[in-house]
């Protein structure tokens, strides 16, 4: 859905970082994206990891800011703050990573094509 399909892309799962909570998920017709502020030093109390914490002062600073609920919802930020740069900060270097490691994993992919080439090109020139 709207502003909630970057994000999932990069965050696949629930997960706690510092005192945000992170809660990737989707439905029928597309991803959802929450993303919650927790109390400092608190651990998240999951609730299915598809559903909102059960932490009672949490509170949700990114979700549906628009739309239908599970059919045309658009996602956004619900509050500013500081959060907002932590989380983007958070998120570019998931990107960078990510950028990284599909370089890596290209390299890699390419150097056993040209090994397994010149290993057939060996073989087939001694015939």
């Amino acid at each position: 859905m709207k502003g909630a399909d970057e994000f999932c892309r990069i965050f696949t799962n629930a997960e706690q970082v510092e005192n945000l909570y992170i809660l990737p998920s989707s439905h029928e017709r597309g991803a959802t994206f929450q993303l919650y502020v927790l109390p400092h030093d608190e651990k998240v109390i999951e609730n299915g990891g598809i559903n909102p914490p059960l932490n009672k002062d949490s509170v949700e600073v990114y979700g549906i800011i628009s739309g239908q609920p599970g059919w045309t919802e658009e996602y956004g930020w619900l509050h500013s703050g500081k959060w907002q740069e932590d989380f983007n900060n958070l998120w570019r270097a998931r990107v960078k990573a990510l950028q990284e490691q599909n370089k890596t994993t290209k390299e890699t992919r390419r150097a056993k094509e040209i090994a397994e080439d010149t290993r057939i090109s060996r073989l087939l020139s001694k015939y």
